[in-house]
């Protein structure tokens, strides 16, 4: 019994042996080690466990901003001997400030010798702040992208006056005075084509109202605010005495004009319409309202204006505005829009359309929309106006490159479509100042384009009948009305007709057709003929 249990005794110690033996002993933990690059250093970690490679930095407390790069990226798992890159991206918005330099405005006048030049206006240059979105990674600049540039002061242009050779104008008699536009100034010719000067208007004249008076040599015209200044187009001044060449202009206390214009028969009033500034084309939004206002005779000052048309859109396209034109008798208003044209109730406040035509969508994809031009007969009974007219090969309405030139009764009775057809968008008919003479108007040599096309000086009776080109004439280039702002204006008396031609004033002869050329600027805008 003892030797059996010394036996089990013995068994179980060999047992124990053996399985002490035959067991190796547990393995150590390994370690991931990974290397991590940054902020211009190099640090090695490690990790007991998998995890990525965001996980890791979390665990070290090693921060990461949201533009920072990771490589490799975020949920790549670590492995061991593994290189994270950790590149620090930073943006930032940095200003400075930059000179703007000043432009040379050239003027070309027969006030001076020729090849002599003078500075009329020294030029000052300008500020402006130029702010960068710059990108830096790990400290050292990427790239740099202009986010704005805001004018802080704007440059002030240097006006140069250069004498030209003004013996190519021949002496003829002009009945009156004669003013227009040049390098934004006011220029004008009297009595004899070649007393010439300068009317003390100032510079800076942009040409959106420039508007003499019938009865007395007053001016109406738009200067550009010097310095510029945000939300303001322009500023409407007057002259009172043209010929005097110590007179004062007058700044009125209205700006942002769009149009303005005296009215016949009562002294010192003008009537006006305004526009609100805007950086999309055509550039302002047009308020479409009207107000007539009187001037103190003393100090040129406006003494009351009265509202006449409250704003109002008119149309989808009332953006481009309205145009006036006043009867020579003063008491009856044309309007013109893009869509018709009529006369205003000016009791109501209303327009009265007296003709309707398809809207010129052509050219709105460029920005600008067409408008009519109107004018007044002597006796103040007709309209004639400039319209869009017929289909004329199948286009749809809106597009038809036909216009021609109307005439409408003032009184609504009847209406002419068709007075003259096919004269072209820039007809720009003006009506004689005598009821006999008839009606001048420039005619589209290519009536189809004609947007494009040169023109002619023409001029036909009242009815539309005997209609006959003055000038330039088949045998020499067209009228181009875009580039010279060809307007028309008849003397006073009726036998001559100015007119920009090449950059020039011209005074035909009505009964001939011989064309004197009377200015030599080569930039001649807008010719205004006064008493």
């Amino acid at each position: 019994m003892r030797t059996s249990v010394f036996r089990l005794i013995g068994f179980v110690i060999v047992l124990s042996a053996l399985a002490l033996t035959g067991c190796d002993p547990a393995p150590q933990e390994s370690l991931i080690r990974v290397r991590v690059r940054v902020d211009g250093q190099e640090r090695i970690l490690s990790a007991s466990e998998p995890m990525s490679v965001r996980q890791l930095l979390q665990k070290e407390n090693i921060r990461t901003g949201d533009l920072d790069r990771l490589n490799p990226s975020d949920f790549t798992p670590i492995v061991d001997g593994m290189v994270i890159t950790i590149v620090r991206v930073e943006n930032r918005s940095e200003c400075v400030e930059e000179e703007v330099p000043y432009a040379t405005e050239t003027l070309k006048t027969p006030d001076l010798a020729p090849g002599v030049s003078r500075v009329l206006r020294p030029g000052v240059s300008g500020s402006a702040r130029l702010c960068f979105d710059v990108i830096y990674e790990d400290g050292a600049e990427k790239s740099r992208v202009q986010s704005s540039r805001t004018i802080l002061t704007p440059p002030v242009s240097q006006i140069m006056a250069v004498g030209v050779d003004s013996s190519r104008i021949e002496p003829i008699p002009i009945s009156g005075m004669i003013v227009y536009l040049s390098g934004g100034q006011a220029r004008y010719v009297t009595e004899i084509s070649t007393t010439q000067g300068t009317l003390p208007t100032g510079g800076g004249l942009d040409g959106q109202v420039f508007a003499g008076s019938v009865e007395g040599r007053w001016m109406l015209y738009t200067r550009k605010p010097d310095p510029a200044r945000e939300g303001t187009q322009n500023e409407l001044w007057v002259l009172l005495n043209t010929g005097n060449p110590d007179a004062e202009p007058i700044k009125l206390v209205v700006e942002n004009i769009l149009t303005a214009d005296w009215i016949p028969s009562r002294p010192f009033t003008f009537s006006y319409s305004t526009l609100q500034p805007r950086s999309e084309p055509p550039g302002y939004q047009a308020l479409n309202d009207l107000y007539i206002a009187r001037l103190d005779s003393a100090s040129g000052k406006i003494i009351r204006a009265d509202p006449i048309i409250s704003p109002s859109p008119l149309s989808v396209y009332g953006l481009w505005g309205t145009r006036f034109a006043w009867s020579p008798d003063g008491n009856r208003l044309a309007w013109g829009g893009a869509e018709g044209a009529g006369v205003v109730d000016l009791e109501k406040g209303a327009y009265e359309r007296l003709i309707s035509f398809s809207v010129y969508t052509t050219t709105l994809s460029n920005g600008w929309l067409w408008l009519p031009s109107l004018s007044w007969s002597a006796d103040s009974a007709l309209i004639s106006a400039s319209v869009h007219g017929q289909v004329l090969a199948g286009e749809s309405a809106e597009t038809s490159p036909v216009f021609n030139l109307a005439a409408l009764d003032g009184d609504g009775r009847f209406q002419v479509p068709e007075l003259r057809f096919k004269t072209g968008m820039w007809s720009a008919p003006q009506y004689a100042p005598l009821p006999e003479l008839g009606i001048a108007y420039l005619q589209a040599r290519n009536p189809i384009d004609s947007v494009s096309s040169e023109y002619d000086l023409a001029i036909a009776d009242r009815d539309g009948s005997n209609a006959r080109v003055l000038f330039p004439g088949k045998d020499r280039p067209g009228i181009r009305p875009l580039d010279d702002g060809s307007d028309i204006a008849w003397s006073p008396d009726g036998r001559q007709i100015a007119v920009v031609y090449q950059g020039d004033v011209y005074v035909v002869e009505v009964a001939s057709g011989r064309a004197t050329v009377i200015t030599v600027v080569g930039d001649a805008q807008h010719p205004r003929w006064l008493r």
